[in-house]
């Protein structure tokens, strides 16, 4: 891609992002321009403990629902070389860096095994540094190998802003925090199978409920948590100050 079409790119989302009223809207911008750019999915997170996130951390990403619930319900952010990189490095990098290749334990090779199985195949992360604020990362992920620079450049710029709106729009939202419908203890109990990794089917067994009130359960705690998939919901239940999963 030409240099200056990444570039434009790149500042139209900027422009648009500084308009953003939402994190859900930021993510749909975001998503749009790196799929101008060859790149099908994101994740802009707070390098910690997923199952741990404090309420201020940023949690926004764009990531098939199988895998990143397969990827919940087997802790790999505990093994991630890619967060693992991005903690120790300041500058982005791509997936083919030597960091990223060199060194993998058994595990980790298993784990990128796995991913690329689910399509996710090749990235570019830039690490997010703020004094004052939890270390971070913007992850952008395709499904075939590219190395542009041009791409990449535009790439780390959109990040750095995209994490940084996030958290403003973060302190907004906790400045003037609304009063959100409670979800029942059922529809909490769907969330939290959901967070282990089940699907519908067994958690009707679990619950001993049929599976499509399993699916009425979750939908309905996703409109009230004002979220589109089942990893925000699971996300937004745990950063809620009631600390709904645990």
């Amino acid at each position: 891609m030409a240099e200056l079409a990444s570039f434009q790119i790149a500042m139209d989302f900027i422009e648009d992002a500084k308009m953003a009223e939402s994190h859900e809207r930021l993510g749909h911008l975001f998503h749009t321009a790196a799929r101008k750019l060859g790149f099908n999915h994101y994740a802009c997170v707070s390098c910690l403990a997923f199952d741990e996130l404090p309420e201020d951390a940023v949690f926004l990403a764009h990531y098939p629902d199988d895998w990143t619930e397969y990827y919940l319900e087997n802790k790999y952010d505990r093994i991630d070389r890619i967060l693992q990189v991005s903690l120790g490095s300041s500058m982005p990098f791509n997936w083919d860096h030597a960091q990223v290749v060199q060194g993998r334990s058994t595990a980790q090779q298993r784990f990128f095994d796995e991913a690329e199985d689910a399509g996710i195949v090749y990235g570019v992360t830039v690490p997010i540094h703020v004094v004052g604020g939890y270390p971070g990362a913007v992850n952008i992920v395709g499904e075939y190998h590219q190395n542009d620079p041009a791409v990449e450049h535009a790439l780390h710029l959109m990040s750095v802003y995209m994490h940084d709106r996030a958290v403003k729009l973060g302190k907004t939202r906790a400045g003037k925090r609304m009063i959100r419908q409670d979800l029942t203890p059922r529809e909490l109990e769907c969330l939290k199978w959901v967070s282990a990794g089940k699907t519908d089917w067994e958690i009707s067994c679990v619950l001993s409920i049929a599976e499509r009130t399993v699916h009425a359960h979750i939908e309905n705690a996703k409109r009230k948590l004002g979220v589109h998939t089942r990893l925000q919901a699971v996300v937004k239940a745990f950063l809620s100050s009631g600390n709904y999963l645990k």
